[in-house]
């Protein structure tokens, strides 16, 4: 048996600034992820609490003015919406800073999951406030 000698395929070797760069870039990625999972779980428990609080609050007819359920769940929405949309403008700057350019930046599947989470949590914010009856 005789072996075909092939030329091995062009290998390129990053320098040691291209890989930091490229480290940073994807620890700013888990960064930006782990504030959509926190925004997730604070727009979903808000959302949750405004239904079940809601549902309590028509079946005990026991209503507050100070405190009404839609208070607490808005509360929870926006503590989770609002920090992710500064999580979102760090890892923005940070990107435009480590020389990326904006469509690359957008297109970024954490970026665009972290947009449509943010929107999402908007819209069921405002569902809420002005009793738009989406879900």
């Amino acid at each position: 048996m005789t072996e075909t000698s092939q030329a091995p395929a062009a290998v390129k070797h990053l320098s040691a600034d291209e890989l930091a760069l490229e480290r940073t870039l994807m620890a700013s990625d888990r960064t930006l992820l782990a504030w959509v999972r926190t925004a997730m779980s604070f727009i979903s428990f808000g959302f949750t609490m405004y239904k079940l609080l809601e549902n309590m609050a028509v079946t005990l007819a026991a209503k507050i003015d100070v405190l009404q359920p839609h208070h607490l769940g808005l509360f929870l929405m926006a503590i989770g919406t609002l920090p992710l949309a500064v999580g979102m403008l760090q890892y923005y700057q940070l990107a435009r800073k480590l020389g990326q350019p904006t469509g690359t930046i957008v297109r970024n599947p954490s970026f665009f999951l972290a947009i449509i989470i943010l929107l999402l949590g908007i819209v069921l914010f405002f569902n809420i406030i002005f009793k738009w009856h989406l879900l």
